[in-house]
């Protein structure tokens, strides 16, 4: 009978600390910089874009913030500061982050 007990015991500890370590990986997965925007997702730049935004060219501000890649139009994983404008761009979507306007490229 203590045989039995203590298989079940180590049984149970080992599927716990599987648990544990599959949730640890989720938390720790690494998205790359991106926003959605009508209905698309678009991957931030690493550097700003020269010139301005035409203030006629926003299309709307972001609206909601995610540790994984974005599923919501509006939605960044980059910043958690809401109302950042983004406007249309000849090769995609531009985002003003961090008082710089940045080119976000459509996923391919």
């Amino acid at each position: 009978m203590r045989r039995f007990l203590f298989l079940v015991a180590v049984l149970l500890i080992s599927a716990a600390a599987d648990c544990s370590s599959e949730e640890t990986s989720d938390e720790t997965k690494d998205y790359p910089a991106a926003i959605m925007a009508e209905g698309s997702l678009y991957f931030l730049s690493d550097v700003p874009m020269s010139g301005e935004v035409d203030e006629s060219a926003i299309i709307g501000y972001t609206t909601g913030y995610t540790d994984a890649l974005p599923g919501k139009d509006g939605e960044t994983n980059f910043n958690r500061e809401l109302e950042m404008p983004y406007a249309r761009a000849e090769d995609g979507i531009a985002v003003l982050y961090n008082n710089e306007w940045y080119l976000c490229t459509p996923k391919e």
